[in-house]
């Protein structure tokens, strides 16, 4: 029974048997990855949130948490979710993302999402071995991009970007990335680096 910690700053609780969280609304910053806690319903509230591994699947309750992780987790449908700041789909089941064009820091590594040209404006953005986004021309905006591990092979939009991985991609015309600061271009057919030279952190390992 954990009633009595309504008023606790930080909570950690993974690992426990906890269920019924109704009365932590007012923590701070909560770890309930690795429970089987389900209903999230009161804690909308809170600032910072890890359902990591969890059976959560309604999150339609979390409008005003800062930051969310929601890896290895059921969720499907994150549209309430446009105001969280920093969100974690890591290894989920999510395929629409259309809420979330103003999210900050998204990862959404190891997910089945096709369509993201309404990420435009996130600011770190992780589609790590994700293998079924092909078009990133929508995503020049954003600052921190990951592409490790994807199927993406045309980056001629992505020429601004400021920190660009395309580590273990099938890329191999990069003359357009003459002005990302820091490219990782390890594990990958790229032969002709000559437009890199302006590049302030280069990897070719």
């Amino acid at each position: 029974d954990v009633s009595a910690l309504g008023n606790v700053h930080t909570l950690d609780l993974s690992y426990t048997k906890v269920i019924d969280v109704s009365a932590l609304s007012k923590v701070h910053t909560l770890n309930l990855s690795c429970t089987n806690v389900i209903d999230v319903s009161a804690l909308g509230d809170v600032h910072t949130l890890n359902l990591n591994d969890t059976k959560v699947t309604d999150v339609s309750a979390l409008v005003n948490v800062h930051t969310l992780y929601l890896e290895n987790t059921k969720v499907t449908d994150v549209s309430a979710l446009g105001n969280v700041h920093t969100l974690n789909l890591n290894n989920t089941l999510v395929t629409n993302v259309n809420a979330l064009g103003n999210v900050h820091t998204l990862n959404l590594c190891r997910t089945n999402v096709t369509d993201v040209r309404v990420l435009e404006n996130v600011h770190t953005l992780d589609l790590r071995f994700n293998k079924v986004v092909t078009d990133v021309n929508g995503l020049g905006k954003v600052h921190t991009l990951n592409l490790w591990g994807s199927n993406i092979t045309d980056v001629s939009a992505l020429g601004n970007v400021h920190t660009l991985n395309l580590s273990c991609t099938k890329v191999t015309d990069i003359s357009v990335l003459r002005n990302v600061h820091t490219l990782n271009l390890c594990n990958t057919n790229v032969t002709d680096v000559s437009a890199l030279g302006n590049v302030h952190t280069l990897d070719l390992s």
